[in-house]
């Protein structure tokens, strides 16, 4: 199922729309509450448009957990070696922001600023040293992401710069929907594209992963306590403008992040 929050309250998706969910006001509190299960049968209300309502966040993480290197082909563009373990970092929940809203390249570094579509996992319940066997349990849902990241920063290298590079204000745009894993026939295979102006520039699915759903949460959770509400920024595809067959993102430009049965998250440049 989907989930939407808007201005007028918290939608989920019914017959091949959206339905407002009477008088509930927050899925981020459903989230980290522990009953987002509930607003699946919560008593339905008006039906809504996406084009009829200002779309907010789904949920406000504390922090995003980025996981790198995660596609072999992302790999291969930027010539370094498939990682033998997860290799992750963090960005601060500061850098939120949502479909619809602009990516402003930062005025200290605004010409390598990329964007890299990718699936972003939701946590639902405290979270550590989870089994793979165990990870999809722990999953409120997952969200379409952009990483978007400052790739002349991210080149000082180490975790701070990563975390500067892919922490300015609006970088890490989600939605505009969750979905909770049963809305996918197989969530450890869903397609997902990224596309800017309306070319096509990265295609991926998440069965090419180098780690896939459940194993990223175990390497993330066996060195690092989440929290309801965290995100797991789960590694981007080959064709990020870092790999040097398409430019780095202008003012004007538009990125859309497609994921499979969900609608896209989209973004203007300036």
């Amino acid at each position: 199922m989907l989930f939407l929050q808007t201005n007028r309250g918290v939608a989920r998706s019914q017959d091949g729309g959206f339905v407002l969910i009477g008088e509930i006001a927050s899925l981020d509190a459903a989230v980290k509450d522990g009953t987002l299960g509930a607003l699946e049968t919560a008593p339905a209300g008006a039906a809504v448009r996406l084009d009829e309502v200002t779309v907010l966040p789904p949920v406000q993480p504390d922090q995003f957990v980025i996981a790198g290197l995660n596609y072999r082909a992302h790999c291969a563009e930027i010539g370094v070696e498939v990682p033998g373990r997860l290799v992750f970092g963090y960005a601060p929940g500061t850098a939120l922001s949502t479909t619809d809203r602009e990516i402003v390249r930062p005025r200290s570094a605004p010409d390598e600023v990329d964007y890299e579509g990718e699936i972003g996992i939701v946590i639902g319940t405290p979270a550590h040293e989870v089994t793979a066997d165990d990870a999809l349990r722990v999953v409120a849902g997952l969200v379409p992401l952009n990483d978007v990241s400052a790739r002349d920063v991210q080149a000082q290298g180490g975790l701070a710069a990563v975390a500067q590079a892919k922490g300015f204000p609006g970088f890490k745009p989600i939605g505009p929907c969750l979905a909770t894993v049963d809305h996918f026939a197989n969530p450890l295979d869903i397609e997902l594209e990224t596309w800017v102006n309306g070319e096509r520039r990265q295609m991926g699915r998440t069965a090419d992963m180098v780690f896939n759903l459940p194993a990223i949460i175990e390497a993330v959770t066996a060195k690092t306590a989440l929290a309801p509400g965290d995100i797991i920024c789960t590694g981007t595809p080959g064709g990020v403008a870092h790999g040097g067959k398409y430019p780095y993102l202008v003012p004007g430009d538009v990125v859309e992040v497609r994921v499979e049965g969900m609608p896209a998250l989209t973004n203007v440049v300036v």
